[in-house]
C-alpha cells in the first residue's frame, strides 16, 4: 500500500476569544468615572484584553439618550488605582446617556448621536506587522440613569478576528520542523459601524463555564473591506512536529501557557475568497496559507530519529545547510471570520496525499514513489539436453 504526506489546514476551533466576562463598570458619583479590576499582563507585546488584563485607558463618546445631543466625545478615561477618570472630570446631567467607548480603533471616527449610524470608524487598517497588531474592543451602553445604588456595566466586545496555528505528523515515516506561517491575500482595511438601532446592546452574557450567545443583530459590523494583505509570522526557532503523535499538536503561534503571544494575529473579520490549489499559488490573488517546512524521510520508525542520519524530502540547501521552504495550503472553502472569534488552524501530516504545492511552480511538495513493473517471459535457452552416462 502507498503511504503519502497530505499537508491540510483545519479550522479545529473557534471560540470566543476570553474565558472570562469582559466587563468595565460605571462608578456611583456626581463625576462619570469608571472602576476596573486589572490582572496580570498577557505576553502579547500589543494587548489582547480580558477581565485578567484591563486596557490602561480607552477613549469614550457620550450622547443624551432623549434629545441624542453630543455630551463629550473622544474622551480618554486612563486608570489610576483601579479606577478610569478623564483629565478634565465630566459630571452626570439630569438626563439619561448613552455611551460609546473603543480601544485601539485607528481610522477616523464619527459620532452622530442622531444618525443610522451614530458611531463609525472608517478606513480602520489591521498593522501589517502581526507583534505589533492590537486587540480592537468596543462597547456600548445606552440609556443610562446617574447610578444611585448599583454599577452600570459597560461590557467591551472585540471587534477583529484572532486566528493561530499548530501542527500535528501522523506519519511515522517523516519528521517535520516548522519555523513560520503565512496568511496570504486578505482584507486588511474596512468601516466598523455601530447602529442606533441596536437596542439593549452588550449585555453582559459570558460566564466562566458558557460561550457567549452572540447575537449578531446585537454587535458592531464590517462593512466595505479591501485590500490584499499578507501576514508572517517567523517563529525564530524551527519547532519540531515529532511523527506519530496526532493527538498533541504543536503550537506554533501561542504558547501552552499563555492565552495570547506576539505571534498570536488580530485580523479583519471577512468572508474570505480562498485560493483553489491550482496552478502557482504566488500568481493567484486569493487567500491561502503558507507554512515554512522542512522535512525528513524517517528510514526506520523505530530507530530515534538524528537529522543528519536521514534524508531531506523537502527543504532549502541554497546556503549549504539545509533550512524551511515555503508550501502553499489552501485553506477550507465557505470561511467566514467573524468577529471576537478565535479560529485555531491545524496543519496535519498524514499518511496519505501529496500534500501542498511549492508557490513559485506550483509543483506538489511531495511526489510519491511509483514503480511502473515489467516481467520478462522466460526464453528457452536452446539446447538442455544432458548426457547421462
Amino acid at each position: 500500500m502507498k503511504k503519502h504526506l497530505v499537508l491540510g489546514a483545519l479550522a479545529v476551533l473557534s471560540l470566543a476569544a476570553c474565558t472570562k466576562s469582559e466587563v468595565v463598570e460605571l462608578n456611583k458619583g456626581n463625576e462619570i468615572s469608571l472602576t476596573a479590576v486589572t490582572g496580570k499582563n498577557l505576553t502579547k507585546a500589543a494587548d489582547g484584553y480580558c477581565n485578567n488584563s484591563l486596557p490602561g485607558d480607552f477613549q469614550v463618546w457620550a450622547s443624551t439618550t432623549a434629545e441624542k445631543k453630543v455630551y463629550f466625545k473622544n474622551e480618554t478615561y486612563t486608570e489610576s488605582s483601579g479606577t478610569y477618570k478623564s483629565a478634565i472630570a465630566h459630571y452626570w446631567p439630569a438626563e439619561n446617556l448613552d455611551f460609546f467607548a473603543a480601544k485601539n480603533h485607528n481610522g477616523t471616527v464619527t459620532f452622530n448621536p442622531t444618525a443610522a449610524v451614530p458611531f463609525t470608524v472608517e478606513g480602520y487598517t489591521v498593522n501589517s506587522e502581526v507583534t505589533a497588531q492590537t486587540d480592537f474592543i468596543y462597547a456600548v451602553s445606552k440609556n443610562v440613569t446617574k447610578p444611585a445604588g448599583g454599577k452600570t456595566n459597560l461590557n467591551f466586545r472585540h471587534a477583529l478576528s484572532q486566528i493561530e496555528f499548530k501542527a500535528k505528523n501522523e506519519n511515522k515515516n517523516i519528521y517535520v520542523y516548522i519555523d513560520g506561517v503565512k496568511v496570504v491575500n486578505v482584507n486588511n482595511t474596512g468601516n466598523f459601524l455601530i447602529k442606533n438601532a441596536t437596542t439593549g446592546n452588550f449585555d453582559h452574557n459570558t460566564t466562566e463555564s458558557e460561550e457567549d450567545t452572540r447575537p449578531d443583530d446585537t454587535r458592531g459590523t464590517w462593512s466595505s473591506q479591501g485590500g490584499a494583505q499578507t501576514y508572517t509570522v517567523n517563529l525564530g526557532t524551527k519547532k519540531a512536529v515529532a511523527a506519530g503523535t496526532p493527538t498533541v499538536p504543536v503550537n506554533l503561534t501561542h504558547s501552552d501557557s499563555d492565552e495570547y503571544t506576539t505571534n498570536s494575529m488580530y485580523l479583519l473579520p471577512q468572508s474570505l475568497t480562498v485560493w483553489d490549489g491550482s496552478g502557482k499559488a504566488k500568481d493567484s490573488s486569493d487567500a491561502y496559507f503558507i507554512v515554512k517546512a522542512l522535512i525528513y524521510n524517517v528510514a526506520d520508525p523505530s530507530v530515534p530519529f538524528v537529522a543528519g542520519d536521514n534524508v531531506v524530502l523537502w527543504g532549502d540547501n541554497s546556503s549549504g545547510t539545509w533550512e524551511t521552504r515555503e508550501i502553499a495550503v489552501q485553506i477550507p472553502t465557505g470561511m467566514v471570520w467573524k468577529d471576537g472569534l478565535r479560529y485555531v488552524y491545524t496543519f496535519n501530516f498524514t499518511t496519505y496525499g501529496t500534500g501542498g504545492t511549492d508557490p513559485g511552480t506550483g509543483d506538489k511538495v511531495l511526489t510519491p514513489i511509483t514503480l511502473e513493473v515489467t516481467v520478462d517471459d522466460f526464453v528457452d535457452a536452446g539446447n538442455t539436453d544432458v548426457e547421462v552416462k
